[in-house]
């Protein structure tokens, strides 16, 4: 789900409309997934991450952060509670080192088993303003009505599958919707979608920077800390300890954050990973950049906190750069 880190995104007309006035599907099986299954493992993730996962129930999900002891990111999952298990999504090509990580933290006591399902599983995305009317009309189910990262088990096309509400793309004011199901299944399900525009991966990354949404090895590293990147959703400040946790209350509480992602508007094309310059002194860096067919030259980057602010100009090599406030910031 992530551009080479040095292109310029650009979008595709007929998939860039339908995700903003119609309906458009995305295949986001590049992503891992992980079953977390056993007693304890909600317990073991909570104890990991940065969110009370210990608070869901059935058919909820949460975002939640894996942080080393530096409060640095390694990487931001999605997790669903179903009713034997834990589904766990993480960032594309992550399945594996997120495995092997939460593995390397059962204790002998612990009884919890992970399973990497990417392999034998799909991952589809529906945005749009009528992805919602479409999902509801194939499975019978209120999908607009659900709160977000809501799961709930379906049949599609007499086929099983689990369908969630996720974040939205392109049009932002209507629901988004994920639909996991077995390799075999989505054979009987896919035809029922194989009318509907697809989104390239340039066209979906236009539209996540539009969003301001943060991705792997883009705004997401070892780099930067959860609070920086805006991810307050995925971070609990009430729970107890988790790795991390320490330094993020530490910079929560005194409302000191070295730098703070930022939305950018640029006249010009430039690299990802150019610097952010006010007056000849490094205030930053160009994280994403794309171009988008209605708000044209756009970027992410994180900017020092004391010029994160909209209306500020500052150079990103030959390109001209003004801050803006990411969306619902």
């Amino acid at each position: 789900m992530t551009s080479a880190p040095h292109s310029l995104a650009e979008a595709h007309p007929e998939a860039y409309q339908a995700a903003r006035d119609g309906v458009v599907r995305y295949d986001a099986s590049a992503c891992g997934r992980l079953r977390m299954l056993g007693r304890d493992r909600a317990e073991l993730l909570h104890r990991l991450s940065t969110n009370d996962v210990r608070s869901l129930t059935a058919g909820m999900g949460l975002r939640t952060v894996l942080t080393n002891h530096n409060a640095r990111i390694i990487d931001l999952l999605t997790v669903y509670a179903l009713p034997e298990h834990l589904l766990l999504v993480t960032s594309p090509g992550q399945g594996t080192p997120i495995r092997k990580l939460l593995a390397r933290n059962i204790f002998f006591n612990d009884k919890v088993t992970i399973e990497a399902i990417t392999d034998h599983t799909v991952q589809w995305q529906l945005y749009g303003p009528q992805a919602a009317t479409l999902l509801q009309k194939l499975t019978g189910l209120p999908v607009g009505e659900w709160a977000l990262h809501h799961i709930q088990a379906t049949q599609i096309a007499g086929a099983g599958a689990w369908v969630a509400r996720t974040l939205p793309l392109g049009d932002t004011s209507s629901p988004a919707f994920t639909i996991f199901a077995l390799q075999a299944d989505w054979l009987e399900i896919a035809p029922r979608f194989e009318d509907l525009p697809t989104l390239d991966e340039a066209t979906y990354q236009v539209l996540r920077i539009e969003a301001g949404y943060p991705a792997w090895q883009h705004e997401l590293s070892l780099d930067y800390i959860p609070l920086e990147t805006r991810l307050r959703d995925a971070v609990s400040f009430t729970k107890g300890c988790y790795i991390g946790q320490e330094i993020i209350a530490r910079m929560d509480s005194r409302q000191r954050l070295a730098k703070q992602l930022m939305r950018l508007r640029l006249d010009t094309p430039v690299e990802v990973g150019v610097k952010l310059q006010l007056d000849g002194k490094e205030q930053g860096t160009l994280t994403s950049i794309a171009h988008s067919p209605e708000q044209g030259l756009i970027g992410l980057g994180y900017i020092r906190t004391e010029h994160a602010h909209p209306g500020v100009s500052l150079q990103a090599g030959t390109a001209h750069a003004e801050v803006e406030e990411l969306p619902g910031g």
